[in-house]
């Protein structure tokens, strides 16, 4: 037998038998007019799933949360005690874009952090007919669409949501409760009013039963109303069925009834969404001496069956309160026929207290009611520099969008901090329009002020790739004026070094990092944001990086990464670009399938958050150690997507890299019409940015220089190959990249050795030895060329060669026969597996069958008119049921079991 309900918890087996019964019903919709039971029902509900061992994450939503950001923080509030790993990469992706795109992406990780915790959860969406913005009913779809096998979600709603729900009804998994499954039945209206009234018979629970249609916040009130007037008879009581009458009522026969202080606590609490003791005192204009009493007087109220909820004990003086919405909304009446002032009064007091606790959005939201944008302002820019040093930046894009845009044109501190937000969401384009009317606007601001433009203008730089943008503002960068604050300081140090490490000045980089003490941010050093201390330290390890020494490099990333991880999502820029940077220290080393897995698990990540430089490496590394692993298709998928986001952002150098690689695997495939189209893709982009020497677009130049090379020998030019090949080493010798000069090296010894020319070969694997072996290289050797082993391990043999250089040439031999039986393990491993369609969904059938055609995901998008994140997420769980590493797997498998 299921445990009786108390107060309006309902006592309907019937219902929880439904709800609890094993079934596939993912989602649980109860829709009915406020006062019907919703909550209550499904509060009766948790109770049943929590003493089953399911874990219950409740929302509470309310008019704010129609904005993204706000239910975003309310859901990472619910899941968080369930398991804090359910939303750490969801955490990262929220904010990063408002676009509906970003939404996919920031849910598709909260639910994988919802599947990898394995726990059974149950995600409870009260009121959620607040929820009408496009963003936000955009972000429950997805959420219902993608939900694992261990979450059910439930709504509790009012009005029927814009959701579309045919498909999942179609398949039996959507249970429905409306307002005539929750209407009580009239043994459950007496057995009801037993528990709330002392002596009610059979005639006087029949009588209330057909005054309220067993409508349960209707025997609720009158119960109150039969309490207060003991002697009233069931005739003389109204009639109440629905919220329309039960509002009339209410105000007739309890409100109407309270002592003047009682009521107005009432009203004044109704104004903010939640409330507690100190804030009702505050709202009444009384000192903060008086919440004890303020606190007794509501416990009272809640206990003569006001309709109010408590979270936390009952002798928590702390303890926050809700009121019913229908009761919230008669008291909001009320509060609407009060005099101007004093309605201005109470959310001056609202204001005050919000802001007094930190609460800062309900602080500015009652500031602007208060019909003080002004102030509401000044509290948007007080905090501001406090939510950027702990990484909050999607809090404050929140506040900013509270304020009116008349007022944000006129302070042109909150634009530096709105701009600051536009870099965050990766909307460049708009931020470079803010910009250049803020340095008009600010012409003649303080210093200060006009050093933070300054330091903007150098982050947006740094995102868009442009050094030639930042070298234009070198002189003002480097002399922070008088009245620069910590986060200035800090600013500039970061993007000094990113501009020295791209003019070749790598001591110079790392000098600023090491030899400056860390200006301190209120106080302390500042860790987090691109601007703290641990992407400092990363600048000094890419120093390092470019100019070929991996070993001092990876030492620094993996200490930065181990404090990254340690201080959390502050520091997650950091985290990001030590994770990016490492692997590429580990692929180098020859360790492929360790920096794959670094940067797999943080991919969605690390292209959001990261810079253009990161993302370089990172999509490198990827596709090569994919490419080794015998997964083209793989490498082919992931280039589609960096391209994507190249294209996307204006990233030509990015583009460029892309390229390249979709060259060199094209060329390694023999696909010769493909390898034309990419070459002629890059002389397109070199021919744009042709004559460009001192930023990182002149790297475009390089890169297209490389992929000439490897198509003279493509097409048997290798003279013309060495022509190129020698007239690029002057070039990196100049700009020193000293660890090309290594790869050069060894790629024109093959060529030399196809020509015959041995000496020539033996001294220039020689010199390719000789670099490698003082920056500690491994796989820039192997990468020159598929005939650059035999090369290294002909010159290891070779008699009188310099001992050390000898030991170098056996541990490069060992490495790359090493990481070749790995690949040949996992290829025959994988494809001895077979593959069945009968665990596939059908659109995750017709994905692999299109995979099948070799389509990458963009046009696998197009075919089925979904979003290239939605192809993505459905990839993830086809490989997950095929216990499948990749594309390529997925294939082979497919082909190992034969046609259906």
């Amino acid at each position: 037998m299921l445990p009786r309900s108390v107060g309006l918890l309902l006592s309907r087996e019937a219902l929880l038998v439904r709800l609890c019964a094993p079934t596939p019903h993912r989602l649980v919709v109860v829709q009915a007019p406020a006062g019907c039971g919703k909550t209550s029902l499904l509060q009766l509900w948790r109770r049943e799933l929590v003493a089953a061992g399911s874990e219950v994450a409740w929302v509470a939503l309310g008019s704010d949360d129609n904005d993204t950001l706000r239910l975003v923080d309310d859901l990472f509030a619910a899941l968080e005690p369930v398991d804090p790993a359910i939303t750490r990469e969801a955490r990262l992706l929220a904010g990063r874009g408002s676009d509906p795109e970003a939404v996919e992406r920031m849910v598709i990780g909260l639910v994988q952090g919802i599947a990898a915790s394995g726990r059974d959860i149950v995600l409870v969406l009260d009121d959620a007919h607040h929820l009408h913005a496009a963003q936000a009913v955009h972000a429950i779809q997805l959420l219902i669409e993608y939900a694992p096998a261990n979450l059910r979600c439930a709504l509790a709603t009012r009005t029927a949501l814009p959701l579309f729900l045919a498909r999942a009804r179609a398949a039996d998994q959507v249970l429905q409760f409306g307002p005539d499954d929750l209407r009580f039945s009239r043994d459950e209206s007496a057995g009801f009013l037993r528990g709330r009234l002392s002596g009610a018979d059979e005639r006087i629970a029949d009588r209330l039963h057909a005054l309220t249609d067993g409508w349960p916040a209707g025997l609720q009130l009158l119960s109150v109303a039969l309490r207060r007037r003991p002697g009233a008879l069931p005739e003389q009581v109204e009639r109440v069925c629905d919220p329309k009458t039960f509002s009339a009522y209410l105000e007739h026969e309890v409100l109407s009834r309270l002592a003047p202080d009682e009521l107005r606590l009432m009203v004044c609490c109704a104004v903010p969404s939640r409330f507690n003791a100190s804030l009702g005192a505050a709202l009444l204009g009384e000192p903060p001496s008086s919440a004890p009493r303020c606190a007794a007087l509501l416990g009272r109220l809640a206990g003569e069956g006001l309709f109010m909820t408590r979270s936390g004990g009952a002798d928590d003086p702390a303890a926050w309160w809700r009121i019913h919405p229908l009761l919230r909304d008669v008291l909001r009446a009320r509060f609407e026929t009060w005099p101007a002032d004093e309605r201005r009064r109470v959310h001056v007091a609202a204001w005050h207290w919000f802001a007094g606790d930190a609460m800062h959005h309900d602080a500015v939201r009652h500031a602007m009611l208060a019909g003080e944008a002004e102030a509401a302002a000044g509290l948007v820019e007080a905090c501001a520099s406090e939510l950027f040093v702990r990484g909050e930046l999607r809090q404050l894009v929140s506040l900013v969008r509270l304020l009116p845009p008349e007022l944000l044109r006129e302070r042109a501190g909150l634009r530096l901090w709105m701009a600051w937000g536009e870099v965050y969401e990766r909307r460049l384009a708009e931020c470079a329009r803010t910009v250049a009317q803020l340095q008009i606007d600010l012409a003649d601001a303080a210093p200060a002020m006009r050093y933070r433009l300054t330091l903007l203008r150098g982050l947006l730089a740094v995102q868009r790739d442009d050094t030639l943008g930042a070298m234009a503002i070198l002189p003002e960068l480097q002399h922070a004026p008088d009245g620069a604050d910590g986060i200035a300081r800090a600013g500039r140090r970061n993007i000094l070094s990113w501009l020295y490490i791209y003019r070749g000045e790598y001591e110079r980089a790392r000098r600023i990092q090491l030899d400056e003490e860390p200006p301190l941010v209120e106080g302390q050093v500042l860790h987090g944001t691109p601007f703290g201390a641990l992407v400092g330290r990363c600048l000094v390890g890419l120093a390092h990086v470019v100019e070929g020494q991996m070993i001092q490099a990876e030492r620094i990333f993996r200490d930065v990464l181990f404090d990254a991880d340690q201080r959390g999502g502050s520091c997650v820029d950091a985290a990001c670009m030590a994770a990016g940077l490492l692997a590429e220290v580990l692929y180098e080393l020859n360790d492929p399938a360790a920096a794959a897995r670094l940067v797999e698990e943080r991919l969605d990540v690390l292209e959001r958050v990261s810079i253009p430089d990161t993302v370089v490496r990172v999509m490198l590394v990827l596709t090569r150690a994919r490419r080794m692993a015998g997964r083209p298709l793989d490498a082919f998928a992931h280039l589609e997507q960096v391209e994507d986001y190249a294209q996307r952002l204006g990233l030509d150098r990015v583009l460029a890299y892309c390229l390249l690689e979709q060259f060199k695997l094209h060329v390694e495939r023999g696909e010769s019409e493909a390898v034309r189209q990419c070459m002629a893709q890059l002389d397109a982009l070199d021919a744009r940015h042709a004559g460009v020497e001192s930023e990182t677009l002149s790297e475009i130049a390089v890169v297209a220089e490389r992929a000439r090379i490897r198509l003279a020998v493509w097409d048997g030019d290798l003279q013309g190959a060495l022509r190129r090949i020698d007239a690029l080493w002057v070039l990196c010798e100049r700009r020193g990249r000293i660890r090309r000069l290594a790869y050069l090296h060894l790629q024109a010894a093959v060529i030399e050795r196809r020509l015959g020319r041995d000496d020539v070969a033996r001294e220039r694997t020689r010199e390719a030895l000789r670099i490698g072996h003082r920056l500690g290289l491994v796989r820039s050797l192997l990468d020159a060329d598929p005939d650059a082993l035999a090369l290294i391990e002909a010159a290891g043999a070779e008699p009188g060669m310099d001992p050390l250089l000898a030991f170098y040439a056996q541990r490069i031999q060992a490495s790359a026969r090493q990481s070749h039986a790995k690949a040949g393990e996992g290829a025959g491993s994988d494809a001895a597996r077979t593959a069945s369609l009968e665990l596939l969904s059908p659109r995750e059938t017709e994905i692999v069958q299109l995979l099948q055609q070799s389509m990458p995901n963009k046009k696998i998008a197009r075919a089925l008119g979904v979003s290239l994140d939605t192809v993505k997420w459905h990839l993830k769980n086809v490989y997950g049921k095929l216990g499948a590493t990749g594309r390529d797997d997925v294939v082979q498998r497919l082909r190992a079991a034969g046609p259906k």
